[in-house]
C-alpha cells in the first residue's frame, strides 16, 4: 500500500497511477491506506485477474523495500481463492527474479547491519510464518495445481542428467510430460527451488553474504530450524483444508535412486508419486506430481489412515525442502563429464560460474544443521521425522563426497582453501553437534579434551571414504603451499588436531581393517595388498559385522566396485606424510630463524634518563613490541610444532627433527641425523635401534638410506678422492715400521708431564678404540671384536692433495724470501716448524698443561649404542 503523501509527492508517478485507473476503470484498487480495508475481492469487475495484477505489479514497483512488503501482504491476505495463484507466482518471481537474471529485492546483500529496516521487512514477508509461506500452505489445497520451473535454471549436470533419462527420482517424478523443458512443482516446491536457486545463479558476486548477517542466510537458517526441528519436535500442521494426497510408499531414495525418465513421469494412470523417503516401511507420504492437463487418478485416503496422512504432511514439507537444497546446491560440483571444462571454478569454461564461497558458507550451515537434527533422534524418537532422521545422511553422503572429492582437485593453492576445509571437518564431526557436546564447549571450550565415543564406529564405517580417500586427496596440496605463513600452518594444524582427538584413530583402524579383510577375497571390490609386500602398521583387528558391512557398502556406493582401496595406514601413504612432516619441519626451521635473526636485529628501545633510574631501582623494565611479522612466525612455530607431533603420532611415525636444531648441535654418536634417513625404534634390551617394517619398506624402495659411518680401524679408513693412494699406502708403511719399532718410547713420551711430552702429544695420534669386524667361517654373522690403539704415529695427513699443495706454496714462498733454491726451502720450513712447535709446547706447558687421555681408558669413546 503507498500512502497519500508519498503520491502526492511524485508527480509522474500519480500520473501514470492514473492513467492505468483510466485504462482499467479500478478506482478502488488505488485507495488510500484508510479505506483499504472496504476493499473487497469478491466477484466484481475490479477483482478480475487483469485487474488484481495490475496492482501488484504496482505494489511491487514501490518506492521503498518496507512499502512494497507492507503492500503486497495486504494483497496476498485478501486476495480470491482461484486469482491466488496467479497473485503468488508474480510476487515470488520479481522478488528473487530468478528467470530475467535480475536480483529482484536483493535478498542475498540486505544486510541486518546495514539496512536494519529492509531486513525486518523482507524477514516478516519471507519467514517462516510470514505471507508468502501461508499463502503456498493454501494453494496445496489444489492438488492439481502446479507451477512450471525451467529446467535450465538447474546445473549443467542435473539437465545432462534429465538429457539422458539418468535423473534422481527427485527430480525425475517432476518432470512435464508435455513440456519437455520445465518441471511441474506445487507451491511449497515452486518457493524452495526459487529459493534455492537465487544463491547460485551466476550473476551472483561472490562473498558477499556474510553468515549471521545477510538476510539470505538468516532465512535460510530459519527455514531448517522450522522444517528440521532439533528439539524432538515436528512442524506445524497444515491447515485443515489442505489434502496432500499419500501413495503407496517404495523404497527409492531421492539422491542415490536413478532411474529412467519415461518409467518416472506421473500418467492418468499412475496413482501417485514415489515417496522420497528411502525406507518402504516408516513412509507414509507421496509428493503430488501432475499438472491440470494429465487429470491424474488420486487415491482418498481411508478413514483409518488419517493418522498417517497428518504425518504425512507434516514430513512432506520437511523432505522437500531439505532435498532441493541438496539437488541445486550440491549438483553444480558434480561433473557430468570428465573434462575439466563443466567445472564451476573452471575460468575457461563455456558454463556460466557460480558464487562459490557462498555456496559453500550455506552447506557448511547446512550440513552442522543436517547433523544437530539426526543426533537430535534416539532409540526412542516417535517423531513424524524419524525416519527422515534415519535416511536423510545415506541419501545425500554421495552428493556431499562429490562435492569434497572435487573441490580438493581444483580449488587454488591459497588461504581461501580454509573455507572448503571447515565445510569438510564440519561433516566428517556428528559428535561436535549434539546437545551434550554444546553444553561441553560451553563449559570449558579452552582446556576441554574431545573424545570420540565408540558409538560413534557406525558413522565413522557408513562415512570412511570421507576420512581416508579425502585425506589422500588434501595432504598432498600442502606440498604446494607456503608453511611458514600463519593461515597455511593453521590449516595443517586443524587437520592434525582433528585426526588426534582421542578414539578416532581406533575407530578409522576398525573400518579399514574390516575392509582389510574383505580385500583378500577374491571378489570384485579390489586389493588391498601392500606395495611390494611389506606389512604395514594397520593392525587387523576383530569388528563387528555391521562395521565390515558398513565400510564395503560404502566404497561400493561412493566409488563402484572396481575401485581399489588404499588404507591410509599404509606404507604408501604413511611415506607421504612422512614427506610432509618433514616440509612442515624446514618450514618450523625458517620461522625459528626468522624469529631470531627479527629478535637481533630489533634495536632495543629508547628510554628517557627518568625510566632508566626507575627501571633500575624497581628492576622492571618496558617489555618490546613484535612487530606483525614476528607474531605471525610466532603462530606458525605453534601451529606446526603442533602440527608434527599430532600427526605423528596418528600415523606412528618419527618426528622429523628440524634443520635448525640439527646445526646447533651434533647427536651422541658425533654425526648430523639426516631427515631422509628410515625409520627405526630403540630395541628393547639391546640399546640399538633397528629399522621398523615402514623402514625397510623406505629402503627397499629406495625413499630413504640408512646412516652409514665408519667404525673400524682409523689408520685404515677408505683412502678418499682427496688423497694421492700410492702416496698414503707408503706413508702407512713407514709409519707401521716406526709404531713397532718405538711404540713403547712413543707411549711414554705421550705420557710425560714436560715440553717434549706437549710436543708429543700436539703431533701423535692419541689412543682410541675400534671394532674389527670378523667374519666366521660356519657362514654365521660377522663378529665384532674390541680393540684398541696406543699412541701412535701418523702421516697420513701428509698423502692429501691439500697439504701437499700448500708446501708447494709454502716452499715457492720461503725460496723467494731467502732467495734459495726450491728444494732448499724445504729444511728451512722443517727448521721453522720445529721452532713453532717447541715455542708452543713450551707454552703450554708453562701456562695450560694438557692432560693425556690414558690408554686403559678408552670405554669413554666407545658408543655402546652399537653393540650387537
Amino acid at each position: 500500500m503507498v500512502s497519500s503523501a508519498v503520491l502526492n509527492a511524485a508527480t509522474p508517478l500519480k500520473s501514470g497511477i492514473q492513467t492505468l485507473k483510466n485504462i482499467t476503470g479500478a478506482d478502488d484498487l488505488f485507495s488510500s491506506p484508510g479505506s483499504r480495508s472496504n476493499v473487497s475481492y469478491g466477484p466484481s469487475v475490479n477483482s478480475s485477474s487483469t485487474t488484481i495484477l495490475s496492482q501488484v505489479d504496482y505494489y511491487l514497483n514501490g518506492p521503498t523495500i518496507k512499502i512494497k512488503c507492507n503492500d503486497l501482504t495486504y494483497i496476498l491476505d485478501h486476495c480470491p481463492q482461484r486469482e491466488l495463484a496467479a497473485v503468488y507466482q508474480k510476487i515470488l518471481d520479481k522478488v528473487f527474479d530468478v528467470r530475467n537474471g535480475g536480483r529482484g529485492f536483493n535478498v542475498g546483500y540486505v544486510w541486518r547491519s546495514r539496512e536494519p529496516e529492509d531486513f525486518r521487512a523482507l524477514h516478516n514477508f519471507l519467514g517462516c510464518t510470514g505471507p508468502m509461506l501461508r499463502t503456498s500452505a493454501k494453494l496445496l489445497s489444489d492438488p492439481y495445481l502446479r507451477f512450471d520451473f525451467p529446467i535450465s535454471l538447474l546445473s549443467s549436470f542435473t539437465q545432462h542428467q534429465i538429457e539422458t533419462m539418468t535423473a534422481t527420482q527427485f527430480i525425475a517424478s517432476k518432470l512435464s510430460p508435455h513440456n519437455a523443458g520445465n518441471l511441474l512443482l506445487n507451491s511449497f516446491e515452486y518457493y524452495m527451488f526459487t529459493f534455492a536457486t537465487y544463491l547460485v545463479k551466476p550473476y551472483t558476486v561472490d562473498n558477499k553474504i556474510q553468515t549471521g548477517d545477510s538476510l539470505y542466510t538468516t532465512l535460510a537458517e530459519e527455514y531448517l530450524a522450522y522444517f528440521l526441528p532439533c528439539d524432538g519436535t515436528t512442524p506445524p500442521l497444515l491447515p485443515s483444508s489442505v489434502n496432500i494426497n499419500s501413495s503407496s510408499p517404495t523404497a527409492t531414495s531421492p539422491i542415490l535412486e536413478r532411474s529412467t525418465v519415461n518409467s518416472t513421469i506421473s500418467t492418468p494412470s499412475t496413482p501417485g508419486r514415489k515417496s522420497l523417503l528411502r525406507n518402504a516401511g516408516n513412509s507414509f507420504l507421496s509428493s503430488p506430481s501432475s499438472n491440470k492437463t494429465t487429470n491424474p487418478t488420486y487415491t482418498s485416503p481411508e478413514p483409518s489412515s488419517q493418522h498417517q496422512l497428518a504425518s504425512g504432511q507434516q514430513v512432506y514439507r520437511s523432505e522437500s525442502m531439505i532435498y532441493t537444497f541438496f539437488e541445486l546446491w550440491l549438483s553444480p560440483f558434480c561433473q557430468a563429464t570428465k573434462s575439466r571444462s563443466d567445472s564451476p571454478l573452471s575460468q575457461k569454461s563455456s558454463d556460466i560460474l557460480i558464487p562459490v564461497s557462498d555456496t559453500l558458507r550455506i552447506i557448511r550451515m547446512l550440513i552442522k544443521h543436517m547433523h544437530y537434527f539426526v543426533n537430535s533422534g534416539g532409540p526412542l524418537d516417535v517423531s513424524h521425522l524419524c525416519q527422515l532422521k534415519r535416511t536423510i545422511l545415506p541419501n545425500v553422503k554421495g552428493r556431499v563426497y562429490s562435492l569434497f572429492k572435487f573441490i580438493f582437485l581444483h580449488w587454488p593453492h591459497d588461504m581461501s582453501f580454509r573455507l572448503v576445509l571447515e565445510t569438510w571437518l564440519s561433516y566428517i564431526q556428528p559428535w561436535r553437534y549434539t546437545d551434550s557436546a554444546a553444553n561441553n564447549r560451553n563449559f570449558d571450550e579452552v582446556n576441554s579434551v574431545v573424545e570420540v565415543d565408540s558409538k560413534w564406529q557406525q558413522f565413522v564405517a557408513d562415512n570412511i571414504l570421507f576420512y581416508t580417500q579425502t585425506l589422500r586427496l588434501l595432504l598432498p596440496r600442502f606440498f604446494r603451499m607456503d608453511l611458514t605463513a600463519s593461515k597455511n600452518a593453521l590449516m595443517l594444524f586443524r587437520i592434525a588436531k582433528i585426526f588426534s582427538q582421542n578414539g578416532l584413530k581406533q575407530l578409522i583402524r576398525n573400518s579399514e581393517s574390516g575392509l582389510e579383510r574383505l580385500g583378500a577375497v577374491t571378489t570384485g571390490f579390489g586389493s588391498l595388498d601392500y606395495l611390494d609386500g611389506m606389512p604395514s602398521l594397520l593392525n587387523i583387528t576383530e569388528v563387528s559385522e555391521s562395521v565390515v558391512t558398513a565400510s564395503r557398502q560404502c566404497v561400493i556406493e561412493l566409488e563402484g566396485t572396481a575401485f581399489k582401496y588404499e588404507p591410509i595406514f599404509g606404507n604408501l601413504f604413511r611415506q607421504t606424510v612422512s614427506d610432509i612432516l618433514c616440509l612442515a619441519a624446514r618450514a618450523l626451521a625458517v620461522a625459528d630463524d626468522t624469529i631470531a635473526d627479527s629478535t637481533r636485529s630489533t634495536p632495543a628501545p629508547e628510554t628517557g634518563s627518568w625510566d632508566w633510574i626507575m627501571s633500575t631501582i624497581l628492576g622492571t623494565t618496558k617489555p618490546v613490541q613484535d612487530s606483525p611479522e614476528v607474531e605471525d612466525f610466532k603462530k606458525t612455530v605453534n601451529y606446526l610444532n603442533q602440527s608434527l607431533n599430532s600427526l605423528s603420532n596418528f600415523f606412528d611415525l618419527r618426528v622429523p627433527e628440524s634443520p635448525s636444531r640439527r646445526s646447533k648441535g651434533r647427536t651422541e654418536s658425533g654425526s648430523l641425523r639426516h631427515s631422509n634417513t628410515p625409520e627405526t625404534v630403540p630395541e628393547h634390551g639391546t640399546g640399538c635401534r633397528v629399522l621398523t617394517p615402514h623402514g625397510r619398506w623406505q629402503v627397499l624402495q629406495g625413499v630413504a638410506k640408512t646412516e652409514c659411518r665408519y667404525e673400524g680401524d682409523p689408520d685404515l679408513l677408505p683412502i678418499g678422492e682427496s688423497e694421492l693412494v700410492w702416496l698414503v699406502r707408503l706413508l702407512y708403511q713407514l709409519a707401521s715400521k716406526l709404531n713397532s719399532k718405538y711404540g713403547d718410547k712413543i707411549e711414554r713420551l705421550y705420557l710425560e708431564d714436560s715440553v717434549p711430552g706437549e710436543m708429543a702429544r700436539m703431533l701423535l695420534e692419541e689412543p682410541c678404540s675400534f671394532y674389527q669386524v670378523q667374519k666366521r667361517v660356519d657362514g654365521g654373522p660377522p663378529a665384532r671384536v674390541y680393540q684398541t690403539h696406543k699412541p701412535r704415529i701418523s702421516l697420513r695427513f701428509m698423502g692429501s692433495w691439500r697439504f701437499l699443495v700448500y708446501l708447494t706454496f709454502s716452499m715457492f714462498l720461503v725460496s723467494l724470501i731467502f732467495r734459495s733454491s726450491f728444494l732448499g726451502a724445504l729444511p728451512m720450513i722443517i727448521i721453522i716448524g720445529s721452532v713453532m712447535l717447541a715455542f708452543t709446547g713450551t707454552a703450554r706447558h708453562v701456562f695450560k698443561k694438557t692432560n693425556p687421555k690414558p690408554v686403559l681408558d678408552l670405554d669413554v669413546s666407545l658408543d655402546h649404542s652399537k653393540i650387537d
